[in-house]
């Protein structure tokens, strides 16, 4: 056998030498349980790759030996193969489908695979066999969210929220649900009773801004952001909506010199040189200026060689050809 890493046997080794002995046949499963010890060490050593080896022979010799799909599952996370550690949860989870543990695992590496469906159903049943676990709520809650199943969601937050663990979070969550609801109105709510209890909060802050732009409350936004600014001067985000709102209220001129702002703090924001286009076409459009479209164009320009492939790409190239005096409208965006 192995040495371990301390003079100490791991207690995970123990504990799990302690319930095989419990197992009936376990005299016939010798062999194959100290396959399993083995490769148990050997992650401990982390030396995964030869991990992998004994658990798949373990497998091979025993195919229901559920303890080794768990931790074949661990040894190919750590090696990056998520597939098979994918695979591996999702047969130890279907041969024991008591253990929290196993369906804890298995929507950690569905989720990591962005497949949100299955990590949240798998959290949820995690939550059925532990409904004290806010992490397993929490976890179906956000994977609900990401696969845009907001009445669901809903109901891990709020059973979350009953346990008063990690309130910050659970109201963070909360909010975000709200907003995939197009409940703008309780996202504000929540948004504001985070910042009573967590106070100013630049991020959550900026949440709050958005929120009450997606609500079309734009000046309420425009109150918000400016504080987001002063309290982070070198983050061009914040600028960039208040550029959005100012541009929604009418003040062109503002939302121009925020836009500028914005690529002063980051000079690759494509959307801040797209925004700074649209307020540059419209106060153009309010005072007869070509210069001014001509810079809206040169602004569009410069947004679509930094991301080609945007959103809307496509209405931007139409603006720029309806506007452009080029005989080639698209010429530079590939420069």
């Amino acid at each position: 056998m192995l040495e371990a890493k301390n003079s100490a046997f791991p207690v995970q080794v123990i504990v799990t030498l302690v319930v095989l002995s419990l197992l009936p046949g376990c005299a016939q499963r010798q062999p194959t349980m100290d396959l399993y010890l083995d490769a148990v060490m050997l992650r401990e050593l982390d030396q995964d790759e030869l991990a992998v080896k004994k658990l798949n022979a373990v497998i091979a010799a025993d195919p229901g030996f559920t303890l080794a799909y768990s931790e074949l599952g661990k040894a190919c996370e750590k090696l990056g193969d998520h597939q098979k550690a994918l695979a591996a949860f999702r047969k130890a989870a279907e041969l024991d489908p008591w253990s929290f543990e196993h369906h804890m695992n298995l929507a950690g590496a569905c989720k990591r695979a962005g497949n949100y469906a299955d990590a949240a159903a798998a959290y949820a049943r995690a939550a059925e066999l532990d409904p004290k676990s806010v992490d397993a709520m929490m976890g179906a809650a956000q994977c609900y969210v990401q696969a845009g199943q907001y009445t669901k969601a809903l109901v891990y937050c709020e059973s979350a929220g009953q346990t008063g663990e990690k309130p910050q979070e659970v109201m963070r969550l909360q909010a975000r649900v709200y907003e995939g609801q197009k409940d703008y109105e309780r996202a504000v709510d929540v948004y504001e009773r985070l910042l009573a209890t967590a106070g100013e909060d630049p991020d959550v802050l900026l949440s709050l801004a958005l929120a009450h732009m997606k609500a079309g409350q734009y000046d309420r936004a425009r109150q918000v952001l400016i504080s987001v600014t002063q309290m982070r001067p070198k983050d061009g985000t914040a600028f960039r909506h208040l550029g959005y709102c100012l541009v929604k209220l009418g003040d062109t001129d503002q939302a121009i010199q925020m836009y500028q702002k914005a690529i002063g703090c980051d000079g690759k924001d494509w959307q801040a040189y797209r925004g700074l286009g649209v307020a540059c076409m419209v106060k153009a459009g309010q005072t007869n200026d070509p210069r001014l479209q001509a810079d809206a164009i040169r602004y569009w320009r410069r947004s679509l060689s930094i991301a080609p492939g945007q959103p809307k790409h496509e209405i931007l190239e139409k603006l720029i050809r309806e506007h452009s005096r080029l005989e080639n409208p698209l010429q530079g965006l590939n420069d």
